[in-house]
């Protein structure tokens, strides 16, 4: 009986594989966008441009993010970081790199956040109530730019006539852990919110990666501000589908042209990154939990579970070849994330253990929910609101 039930969740499974297979758009990682693409624009006349910057605890990072930031050529533009009540004198160190550049920078000391407010968008609003340019570019403080990346940015968001683009900053991938799990997040994600139908205003799929966010100031204001979505854990999807629902054109893209400094050498840095916003995801639904813990064990591990079944001589033969097909299936979608991360592909057999990774994670989520409390950052933590928790 084992036998038959094991066969039909591996034919299952293989079904879902091959559907998603010849699905290509979800996993071929076609939407890259470098800032050199935009060297070469007719722009004659550039809009002002804010850059805005939430830091909390940041001091490690800012000597490897400011400069990128400083260096930039760009003609109107105005750098402003909100220390967010900082305790290892971040405010110190950007307003020490910036004097040692030559180069001007407002740090704003922030302050607490109000009802309603989760700590990062506070952050951001109260840099969008200082700023005065035309365009705003949200960053990360461990995020460094490249070369041109903000005439790049700007020009990309006129020229394909976007309220908004993002892009989806270079995760580190040194380190056992880092090599294992991230490519499989992008991956993930990337499959959730494939980036082509995210530009495309016929779809109802919206996305954008908070680490780099380029929104025009009339399109911000036309949704409400930040104060429209406030108490939003992910931000970054919570404005992405405030501006497409809006009628306005939106983009994300991958890039190198951005990276994220911050190491994830250890499984807990991963770890907590994942859990902090997975049950997010899921709209804080168990129901909705319950179905996707089913959906990756039928996904990653009975595949898995079936090849390892050729020890088990009174095993079903065509279990072992429906779960030989589903392994080499999934692993044939993974290859074009390796490349991208310029990772050997071999390690596409290594998907299903993220994939259980990523499980573990997401359940862990949800436990923390039941805590009722969530973090930015690892160091602040607050009760997640009662508007979040009534979705």
């Amino acid at each position: 009986m084992k036998d038959i039930i094991l066969f039909s969740v591996s034919a299952v499974s293989a079904i879902i594989w091959l559907v998603f297979f010849f699905m290509p758009v979800r996993w071929r990682m076609s939407g890259q966008w470098e800032a050199s693409d935009c060297l070469h624009t007719t722009i004659s006349q550039w809009p002002s441009l804010s850059v805005i910057v939430p830091a909390r605890n940041e001091v490690e990072s800012l000597p490897l993010t400011v400069p990128s930031w400083l260096d930039q050529n760009y003609p109107k533009a105005e750098i402003i970081l909100i220390d967010d009540e900082s305790s290892d004198g971040t405010a110190e160190c950007a307003k020490g790199i910036s004097a040692q550049a030559g180069r001007s920078m407002k740090v704003i000391s922030g302050t607490p956040p109000p009802d309603g407010w989760t700590g990062k968008l506070w952050a951001l609003e109260q840099g969008v109530r200082a700023s005065s340019g035309e365009w705003l570019l949200f960053t990360d403080a461990d995020i460094r730019h490249g070369t041109n990346l903000w005439r790049g940015l700007v020009a990309k968001a006129l020229t394909e006539q976007r309220a908004m683009v993002s892009l989806m900053a270079l995760l580190d991938t040194h380190g056992l852990w880092a090599r294992l799990l991230i490519p499989a997040f992008v991956y993930f994600f990337h499959g959730l919110y494939p980036f082509e139908m995210v530009g495309n205003l016929r779809a109802k799929i919206s996305a954008a990666a908070g680490g780099c966010i380029l929104v025009s100031r009339q399109a911000l204001d036309k949704v409400g501000g930040i104060a429209g979505y406030s108490n939003a854990w992910i931000d970054d999807i919570a404005l992405a589908r405030k501006i497409k629902s809006s009628g306005m054109s939106i983009s994300l893209s991958l890039t190198k042209s951005v990276v994220s400094v911050r190491p994830y050498r250890r499984l807990q840095d991963i770890w907590n990154m994942v859990a902090r916003n997975a049950f997010s995801h899921l709209r804080y639904s168990w129901l909705t939990l319950v179905g996707t813990v089913i959906g990756l064990i039928i996904l990653f591990i009975v595949p898995v579970i079936g090849v390892c079944t050729f020890m088990d001589e009174t095993a079903l033969r065509v279990t072992i070849m429906f779960s030989s097909l589903t392994i080499f299936i999934m692993g044939l979608t993974y290859v074009p994330t390796l490349r991208f991360f310029s990772l050997s592909a071999w390690r596409a057999c290594t998907l299903p253990i993220a994939g259980a990774f990523y499980l573990a994670m997401t359940v862990s989520s949800a436990i923390n929910y039941l805590s009722g409390r969530c973090e930015w950052r690892g160091s602040r933590s607050k009760a997640v609101p009662s508007t979040e928790r009534a979705r």
